[in-house]
């Protein structure tokens, strides 16, 4: 009931804000006049203001000027505008619906901005007029007095988009018009529909280009367009480049944005739709028989069992695996697919060879494979060491799974170390450059699922280290082997990236818990797991038992993915779907400056993080306490039923260690207060 009246509450006093509008318009000529006016400010100096995660308010007599090259007149875009001149874009927040009318693509605009706000949006820069407070945090407003603020000019000329690749779009060009060439929409996005044009919800699409770059395509459920169909050609598409996060995004104005009427890369956007299909045993044995490339006409279909996020393998670097057999493929450029991912690789004519004794298909562009969406991981073939070594060539680029296994051969899981069981022992191998490289190597019995490798001898490789579980039957539940049902976080996240509300059918989730439910500083339904991918917020129906430290898993099937406040969480989860593994390693925290947490928010929520030479603002810890490093300031917030919420926060420079959060905005929360330290 209070959460009730807070919301109407709000509804009241926006509906009075609304009804303070100025919506008296003069109508102007079709062409609109020249009010007289010169711009004294750019829109670059106005962005120059922007402070990530903050707000900044304008002092001075700054007029700008622009062209409006985005408005709401498809419902794309709701109340906003936005404005470019030679310098810049910015987002401009209105309180006014159908404002094409008066705020039309193409119209000259300029804006007094003395007085106003520049506030940020999951990085994006918007100007607004006002703060308020919601749910205990600002936010920023739109702006009000229009008639006083914006003055409408001629109508002109639409400036040229910038011509930009995926990979070039920078911050500089955010909330500016830009055009993407030789593009094309992911093949599982083909055909479906921008939007949700009945449930009115917003969706996300692929775009990539064929170098496997790819950027998110963002529609809204109430635009004209939302239930049109996504075009199967290569093409240019004409947006409002933005971000969320780290996220990089596209919004177009009208369908006529895209132009895809060209061929798809290499035949079908990726891979050739119409190879016929050969297994991977079968381009195995023609290796074995002589063979120096991959038969005309042919494609792989398997799924990927290497782990780009870990850096494990060399960015251009993947394996495969069907019902038959594995094998490695390299790409001639870094690839984008995922653990899990299914694809499929035109092999015609590719050159088959051996590095080090591993077989793999070598030099294979980009537009040669393509993903068919999210696949199911084989389940690794639980065996011995001895009968690893001796089945290597047979098994070689599969998942396998030892048990009750020994590491040695030094204190961390970088380079060569041995895993023995009681039939013999193994290399197993770590780069120098994988995230948890650094990592220390646990003692005493493990279950290692690993993908068999070579490199003039057998060797394992680890995917993560949700690789690695107790041995000695330790477990207690869930799917202590580590078998394929296993999604990692980071995979979650990008799938409601992508669009997905649900957890998919048959998978978990594993990580250890960071956040620290003795204290009370979560609430008792809520904890906070990370892997070696990522974190994620995991809310239960009931109150959970789960301590700081602990390995858990967790079934997700058909579970909510949904955000509270910007914060991405794994909603509404039956108690009995989650098990206790073992007890878990906390992972190292990410020392960084709050500078860098504000930027990589997206990418970093829900992990923990380390902030050196820190000053927390004066009292005691309970509520929202501003945190400065001298590059920036993030929120600290401290439940007022946390244990330690009435104690003083300590004076002067402290290290902070804390899990990255969001409401609304970042705000980081220590488990206790040992996470302070001076």
């Amino acid at each position: 009931m209070n959460a009730l009246l807070k919301n109407l509450l709000v509804l009241f006093m926006l509906a009075g804000l609304s009804a303070c509008v100025d919506l008296e318009f003069d109508a102007p000529p079709v062409d609109g006049e020249d009010p007289g006016i010169t711009p004294n400010a750019t829109i670059a100096q106005v962005k120059s203001l922007y402070k990530p995660g903050g707000f900044a308010i304008i002092d001075q007599d700054w007029i700008i000027g622009g062209v409006g090259v985005a408005d709401d007149r498809s419902g794309n875009f709701f109340r906003s505008i936005i404005l470019q001149d030679a310098t810049a874009g910015i987002e401009v927040r209105i309180n006014q619906t159908n404002a094409y009318n008066f705020y039309p693509i193409g119209r000259q605009l300029f804006i007094r901005c003395k007085g106003l706000i520049i506030g940020d949006s999951n990085g994006v820069p918007q100007l607004g007029g006002y703060l308020y407070i919601e749910n205990g945090a600002q936010q920023l407003g739109d702006i009000v007095e229009l008639n006083d603020r914006i003055i409408k000019g001629k109508r002109t000329e639409t400036p040229a988009p910038r011509v930009r690749t995926i990979a070039e779009l920078s911050e500089a060009d955010i909330s500016s018009l830009v055009r993407i060439e030789n593009v094309e929409f992911a093949d599982a996005d083909v055909g479906q529909t921008f939007a949700d044009p009945v449930g009115r919800r917003t969706l996300n699409r692929t775009v990539r280009d064929c170098r496997n770059g790819t950027i998110t395509l963002r529609t809204s459920g109430f635009s004209i367009f939302a239930g049109q169909r996504i075009p199967e050609g290569n093409g240019s598409i004409t947006a409002i480049y933005s971000v969320f996060g780290t996220t990089k995004q596209l919004f177009i104005r009208e369908v006529s944005d895209i132009n895809m009427t060209g061929t798809r890369c290499s035949g079908g956007g990726g891979g050739n739709t119409n190879d016929e299909p050969i297994n991977i045993q079968e381009i195995r044995a023609l290796f074995r028989s002589g063979a120096a490339n991959g038969p005309a006409g042919r494609k792989i279909v398997g799924v990927v069992i290497s782990d780009r996020t870990t850096n494990n393998w060399d960015g251009r670097n993947l394996v495969v695996q069907d019902a038959t057999a594995g094998i490695a493929v390299r790409f001639q450029t870094n690839h984008s697919f995922n653990l899990g991912d299914q694809i499929e690789v035109s092999v015609g004519g590719q050159e088959l060879s051996e590095f080090n004794g591993l077989l793999q298909i070598n030099n294979i562009a980009p537009g040669q494979a393509r993903g068919l969406g999210v696949g199911t991981l084989p389940v690794p073939r639980e065996v011995t060491v001895n009968q690893v070594i001796a089945n290597l060539e047979a098994w070689e680029s599969t998942l396998v799974r030892i048990v009750n296994g020994t590491l040695s051969g030094g204190t961390t899981y970088s380079g060569t170390r041995r895993l023995a069981d009681a039939t013999g022992s193994m290399d197993l191998f770590t780069r120098s450059q994988a995230t948890f490289s650094g990592q220390a190597l646990p003692t005493g019995p493990v279950n290692v699922v690993a993908v068999l490798s070579q490199f003039n001898n057998a060797q394992l490789v680890l995917r993560n280290l949700d690789d690695i579980t107790t041995g000695s039957g330790g477990g207690g539940g869930g799917d202590p082997g580590g078998s394929g049902d296993l999604l990692t976080l980071q995979q979650v996240r990008n799938l409601f990236k992508s669009g997905t509300t649900s957890g998919p059918a048959g998978r978990k989730i594993r990580g250890v818990v960071i956040s620290d439910r003795e204290n009370n500083n979560w609430d008792g339904r809520n904890l906070v797991i990370q892997d070696s991918t990522g974190g994620i917020v995991v809310r239960f129906q009931n109150n959970h038992t789960f301590a700081l430290g602990q390995l858990i898993e967790v079934n997700i099937a058909s579970q909510e993915l949904s955000l509270f406040n910007g914060l991405l969480q794994v909603n509404n989860v039956v108690n009995t779907n989650a098990q206790l593994i073992s007890a878990g390693t906390l992972p190292t925290p990410r020392e960084a400056t709050i500078s860098q947490i504000l930027a990589n928010q997206e990418a970093w929520e829900s992990t923990l993080v380390r902030i050196k030479n820190a000053t927390i603002a004066s009292g005691s810890y309970s509520g929202s306490k501003n945190v400065t490093d001298g590059t920036g300031t993030v929120v600290m917030f401290t439940r007022t039923q946390a244990s330690f919420a009435s104690q003083a926060v300590p004076s002067g420079a402290v290290e902070i260690t804390a899990v990255l959060s969001k409401f609304n905005t970042p705000q980081i929360i220590i488990r206790n207060t040992s996470d302070v330290k001076p």
